[in-house]
């Protein structure tokens, strides 16, 4: 049963581990797993599936441990008195058929002393009699914590003026709900009936519904001491070893599991997710709309360097030269940079907030924002030289084309339209069906023919773009074409590592 836990816990704590090299986790968040217990009992013996039950005693200095253990034992096999609290070692008793491995690795064996017996009716129950827990030698107290991953049943032991230990109180809140636990009370005989109440009280208060508290005394020996050892027989025989062993081995799956929660919290759930793309968006758009807007004010300086539209009489004027330099100081300004930087800080303080690993989601941020500068100073550069080379539009450059040609073919067109009255007038005179032609024919062909010419080329001149304008919408052409590159950067990398989310949740060890 211990073997399941231990494999499910080496699968999850592989993926953890493979989830904060990623990134996704920090060492803070898998930290926990270093103090789930994965030692049992288990590990002591050879031949583990028949292996006794670890039944420990543990308690306070003077409460009589030992001579319970001896009792147990039915002969002197533990040390008492006032050398007890000095010795550093445990005791344990144990059937001669089951063998210690006393080569595991950072088990407590060393430390402990083992007294063999051949009793057969304990053959499936080992006693353990640990150091005592408010020993001044912090070696002892170690020892006992040392102890604990391994035991399945304790037994807190406690004397009369001694029931209310702090240290081992501590131990119990901690602890109560990895072990079974039976609760004994020994040296009864010097006890009064009202300390056992008040004995049951506290243990219902420290979450130990109906405890069993036994009572003995080694010196009149009329107690409990025989419902003892029937208690653990009796649980063994109606439950088996396997069912005994459990509670400690659910105790650490539902520490792990609240463990994987608590990761699982961290890299975020798909609503979590959901609500930080709509989030990131909504930051996006509001800082990357105000740099536009800042920076089309502060590209003014550039746009003012282009010509406005020149007379009409004038000749056509070349484009300066593109500013790189202006483009450079002004985009890649220090407080621009800034401004840049804070979208990034918002998104990570968002999901911060919402109590997720900001890491991956922080350095995909940070690798699409490190070109943002150099994307809008490229942008804007295109946007102006698409706009010199078109500077009017399509629309305006069709209509000057036109103008341009009708300069030409206007007065053309009038010319021939002036000769064919002239011929046509000639004709009608020599007939006699009309007077010649006269002077007021010739003024108003030469108007018609003036004007025919005029009115295209003033319309040519006055449909030459403004070269300043042509800057400006350049400029703002070239921002709004940054902008949307910056933003569908950020929320392609964004998909990416959602994408990576979902691969690695998939690779999540099952329970």
């Amino acid at each position: 049963m211990n073997g399941g836990f231990t494999e499910r816990f080496g699968r999850v704590r592989e993926w953890a581990c493979g989830a904060q090299a990623q990134g996704w986790l920090e060492e803070g968040d898998i930290e926990g797993l270093d103090r789930i217990e994965t030692e049992s009992a288990g590990d002591l013996f050879r031949g583990a599936d028949r292996r006794p039950l670890l039944v420990g005693l543990f308690g306070g200095t003077g409460v009589g441990k030992s001579s319970l253990l001896n009792r147990l034992a039915g002969q002197q096999i533990a040390e008492t008195g006032v050398t007890r609290p000095t010795s550093t070692q445990a005791t344990m008793y144990v059937h001669r058929s089951q063998t210690l491995n006393v080569f595991s690795l950072d088990s407590p064996i060393a430390d402990t002393r083992v007294e063999y017996h051949e009793v057969e009716h304990r053959r499936d129950v080992a006693w353990l009699d640990m150091p005592d827990i408010d020993s001044v030698e912090t070696d002892n107290r170690q020892l006992v914590l040392t102890w604990l991953p391994y035991i399945d049943w304790l037994i807190y032991v406690v004397s009369p003026e001694r029931y209310r230990d702090d240290i081992g109180w501590q131990l119990i809140e901690r602890r109560h709900r990895k072990h079974h636990w039976l609760f004994v009370i020994n040296r009864w005989d010097e006890a009064v009936n009202v300390q056992l109440s008040e004995f049951v009280t506290d243990l219902e208060a420290a979450g130990f519904p109906a405890p069993v508290v036994l009572r003995t005394s080694c010196v009149h020996q009329s107690d409990d001491f025989e419902r003892l050892e029937s208690i653990i027989d009796t649980a063994i025989r109606d439950h088996g070893l396997a069912e005994l062993q459990r509670i400690g081995v659910l105790a650490r799956l539902e520490e792990l599991d609240a463990l994987c929660n608590s990761i699982m919290h961290r890299i975020g759930s798909d609503n979590d997710w959901e609500q930080m793309q709509k989030k990131m968006t909504q930051t996006i758009d509001r800082r990357l709309t105000a740099i536009k807007d800042r920076l089309a004010v502060e590209l003014e300086a550039i746009v003012q360097k282009y010509p406005a539209v020149p007379a009409a009489w004038r000749t056509d004027p070349d484009p300066p030269a593109l500013p790189e330099q202006d483009l450079q100081l002004i985009i890649g300004s220090e407080y621009n940079a800034d401004l840049i930087a804070n979208i990034g800080a918002d998104i990570t303080i968002a999901v911060e907030a919402g109590g997720m690993q900001s890491s991956p989601l922080q350095t995909r941020v940070a690798q699409m924002l490190a070109t943002a500068n150099q994307t809008l100073v490229n942008e804007t550069r295109n946007g102006l030289n698409a706009a010199m080379y078109d500077p009017g539009g399509p629309v305006r450059r069709v209509l000057r084309r036109v103008m341009k040609s009708a300069v030409y073919a206007l007065p053309v067109a009038a010319g021939m339209w002036v000769v064919y009255n002239v011929i046509l007038g000639y004709q009608q005179g020599i007939a006699g069906e009309q007077a010649f032609l006269g002077i007021d024919f010739a003024v108003h062909s030469l108007l018609l023919i003036g004007l025919a010419g005029l009115i295209p080329f003033l319309l040519s001149r006055w449909l030459r773009p403004s070269l300043r304008t042509a800057a400006r919408r350049g400029v703002r052409a070239g921002l709004d074409k940054a902008v949307d590159t910056i933003r569908t950067s950020l929320m392609k990398s964004f998909k990416t590592l959602m994408r990576k989310r979902e691969k690695l949740l998939a690779e999540f060890p099952d329970s």
